[in-house]
């Protein structure tokens, strides 16, 4: 008897970045032919590389895939807030340091508030999520349609 065995094949890969100023803490997906592997990369403070994540899901254990968009609403109303205000900062001589530092402050959180998200749920109920900036939204959609399309041929 003569075991038949498949050899992996990669469907889609794409590297997507967490934030737009983060360019070197990427998220990488794999979708081959048998499964999907994310990997992530961990962050000291946010922003200081230590490490990695990567998790494989199996098509069999995948029981739906989902992308999505979020405006956090929190970071966005703070973030505004202290951008709009650090005009009055910047105009002052005594506090322009502390305007500086309050814009590029309120900045960052305006760039942080918007994500897009793709979100893995497995048979048993687990949920892998990943979120990463919502300029790479349009390869959260192509990695979910290539995953779905996956499951359904399966």
């Amino acid at each position: 008897m003569r075991l038949y065995q498949t050899v992996e094949q990669t469907i889609h890969s794409a590297s997507c970045r967490t934030s737009p100023l983060l360019f070197w803490l990427p998220t990488k997906f794999l979708v081959t032919n048998k499964r999907i592997s994310v990997e992530k990369k961990n962050a000291f403070l946010g922003f200081i590389p230590y490490g990695h994540n990567t998790e494989d899901i199996i098509y069999r254990n995948i029981s739906s895939v989902q992308s999505s968009s979020k405006l956090h609403p929190i970071r966005f109303l703070i973030g505004l807030w202290l951008f709009t205000s650090s005009f009055r900062l910047l105009t002052s001589p005594d506090f322009f340091m502390l305007g500086i530092i309050e814009l590029i402050l309120g900045l960052l959180l305006l760039v942080h508030c918007y994500k897009a998200k793709l979100k893995i749920i497995t048979n048993s109920g687990k949920n892998t999520e990943t979120e990463v900036s919502f300029i790479e939204i349009n390869k959260v959609k192509k990695i979910a349609r290539e995953v779905n399309n996956q499951i359904i041929n399966y």
